[in-house]
């Protein structure tokens, strides 16, 4: 039920993304899109996510010491 239930949801706050985009309102766009990208991560595996996040963080590092 819980997949379903995301899955609604999903497609709810893609839906209102791509009409806010239709009528050209990028702030809004966004930021629909910031909740679709949050729903579905909130699927994701924690371990998976904790290495994308590892992975990230020592991009940013070396981006940092190159600076």
């Amino acid at each position: 039920m819980v997949d379903g239930r995301r899955s609604d949801r999903l497609a709810t706050v893609g839906n209102r993304a791509r009409v806010a985009e239709a009528r050209g309102d990028d702030a809004m766009a966004g930021e629909e899109w910031r909740r679709y990208r949050l729903i579905r991560d909130a699927g994701r595996d924690p371990d998976e996510l904790l290495a994308e996040g590892v992975a990230l963080s020592a991009q940013a590092a070396e981006l940092a010491v190159d600076r």
